[in-house]
Formats: structure tokens, C-alpha cells, sequence
């Protein structure tokens, strides 16, 4: 799997996170490592953050699903700028997880995205952390 989040907390977080749920999880630090890193290691995810720097996300996801060695990968955007998305993106797209987001839901995505049984969720009351505390 690969994360491509320029935000070096949310970034190592969610590696750390996806790690420990037992996943390979690779990060790039923006598009054209993204592309790069895709190309060579061939994901089975693709774990996509939208405001990049050098380019932004949607012109990686129009670049990885036009290789032939990376439009297989299932595509999850993990962003709080989903607003630029249009319906012909969100056709190429698996799903969309909009930060803040509930650790537990993301992960259901996560396996859902890679073909593996979800989790049944508690429920809880919702509360909210603050957007700076909610990943």
C-alpha cells in the first residue's frame, strides 16, 4: 500500500496505523515520488492525500490510473479538500475519507478496498476533538 501525504504527522501516523493492522505501507511525500513509487512497487492501495506540493493530488490520479502499471490500484482519498473533486474523479476513485475521520471507519475502507472481512464498529457518541486532533 502506498500513502501519499505530505504532512509529516498525519503521514507517519497513518503508516504507523495501517503497520500495525498488519499492512505493508509505503509513504511518498508528494506527487512525483507518488508516481514514482507506484510505478516501481506496484500497490495493491493507493492511500491519496489531495493538496500536494510540485503536483497537486488529482493530477496523480489521472497520472496512476492512465499507467497501465498502476490503474489497477484501488484509489482512497484521505483529504480535507474533497470540494475539488468533480463525479468524473470520484469515478476513478474507490472511496473518499474526509479528515477529520474516525480511525476505526477508515481502516473498514481500508479493508474493504483490499478485499479483506471489516470489523464490526461499537457504536459511540460522537464528540468532537477539534479538526487538528481528529485523524
Amino acid at each position: 500500500m502506498l500513502i501519499v501525504e505530505d504532512n509529516a504527522s498525519f503521514g507517519g501516523l497513518l503508516v504507523a496505523l495501517l503497520r500495525e493492522e498488519g499492512y505493508r505501507a509505503l509513504r511518498a511525500w508528494d506527487g512525483r515520488e507518488a508516481i514514482r513509487m507506484a510505478r516501481d512497487r506496484r500497490p495493491d492501495l493507493i492511500v491519496l492525500d489531495l493538496a500536494l506540493p510540485y503536483r497537486d493530488g488529482l493530477e496523480v490520479l489521472h497520472e496512476l490510473k492512465a499507467q497501465p502499471e498502476t490503474a489497477h490500484a484501488p484509489v482512497l482519498v484521505v483529504s480535507g479538500n474533497t470540494l475539488a473533486l468533480t463525479p468524473e474523479d470520484r469515478l476513478l476513485l474507490f472511496d473518499v475519507v474526509t479528515k477529520p475521520f474516525d480511525i476505526d471507519r477508515m481502516l473498514n475502507v481500508v479493508r474493504r478496498a483490499l478485499g479483506d472481512p471489516e470489523q464490526e464498529l461499537p457504536e459511540r457518541p460522537a464528540f468532537d476533538y477539534g479538526h487538528e486532533h481528529a485523524y
